[in-house]
């Protein structure tokens, strides 16, 4: 530390630039009571909107952190938009909209905007993803909250390119032992938005996970993430999701051949009909999802001692 002290100013700043870790920042609470309890869920989420680590190591560490939480020059968002502005972190950050629990007609009108919102996203930060909660719920029991889908569409369409969380899966582990498996940014990043045919990266996450075992909601996924059944219901869903969009785009003829609603019937019965030249021509505009895995650093359970 004596001999960083001596860097020149600008050398020190961009060493610190380069240590602020890059945040999922998330757009409201998320709600998974499949996942994890309320309360549990809700510490998660604290976690991660707490300001990193390097902006309590010295006054110099902490200029450069808290700057990093301001808008970028020329860029202004309105006083209502979605989140406090300290939260919009320069482009090493992607904004993630979490699925709502829709309680008043107040809320969804809200949470509506919001989304809206995500257009403006692109000249703030580096990507926009979504829960696939809100879009198209990729495990069969889940329910949309009421925000309308051609409401979705625009937005997608608007983005072009979109990251997709296609499900959350949480660990409780300590930042001690994320550091030494050297995940969740060593704990400063405890939102994790990972490709799930990143095999390498999933097997990191999987050790995380073995070393812990406290999360039993997470037996599912590790068991299934390398299976048939995984990539059948990838498939699936995208599958869904490309009939859901010529749904919202293909309204008013001329039709191609065959006409749109015997292409949605096809595809939803038959996944890989979505690889059909008839079916390409009418998903050429289709935005681009890129399909990722939530990881959650959790703290861990509490265990009460019993006495016997």
């Amino acid at each position: 530390m004596e001999r960083f002290s001596t860097l020149p100013a600008e050398l020190r700043q961009l060493i610190w630039e380069f240590a602020v870790p890059g945040r999922v920042v998330e757009i409201g609470e998320p709600c998974d009571p499949d996942i994890l309890p309320e309360e549990d869920l809700r510490q998660s989420w604290i976690l991660n909107r707490k300001y990193p680590v390097i902006a309590h190591v010295c006054w110099e560490s902490r200029q450069i952190a808290l700057a990093s939480f301001k808008l970028p020059t020329g860029a202004s968002v309105a006083p209502d938009c979605m989140t406090d502005a300290r939260w919009w972190w320069k482009s090493t950050d992607i904004i993630h909209f979490n699925a709502p629990e829709i309680i008043t007609d107040a809320q969804r009108h809200r949470l509506e905007d919001d989304l809206l919102d995500l257009i403006k996203v692109p000249i703030l930060c580096k990507k926009v993803s979504i829960s696939a909660d809100v879009v198209h719920p990729f495990l069969r029991f889940r329910r949309r909250p009421d925000i309308p889908k051609s409401l979705v569409w625009e937005v997608l369409c608007a983005l072009k390119t979109c990251i997709i969380s296609l499900h959350t899966v949480c660990i409780r582990a300590t930042n001690e032992q994320a550091r030494e498996l050297g995940l969740f940014g060593n704990g400063d990043e405890p939102a994790q938005l990972i490709d799930p045919f990143d095999t390498a990266a999933i097997e990191r996450f999987r050790k995380l996970w073995m070393n812990t075992k406290q999360e039993v909601s997470s037996v599912k996924f590790f068991s299934t993430i390398e299976t048939g059944r995984f990539s059948f219901r990838v498939d699936r869903w995208l599958a869904e999701m490309s009939a859901d969009y010529i749904d919202f785009k293909w309204t008013n003829p001329p039709f191609p051949t065959p006409g749109p609603q015997a292409i949605t019937e096809e595809l939803r019965r038959y996944p890989l009909q979505r690889h059909d030249p008839n079916t390409r021509q009418y998903l050429v505009d289709m935005p681009t999802l890129e399909l990722r895995i939530m990881f959650r650093l959790c703290p861990p359970a509490v265990v009460d001692s019993v006495i016997t």
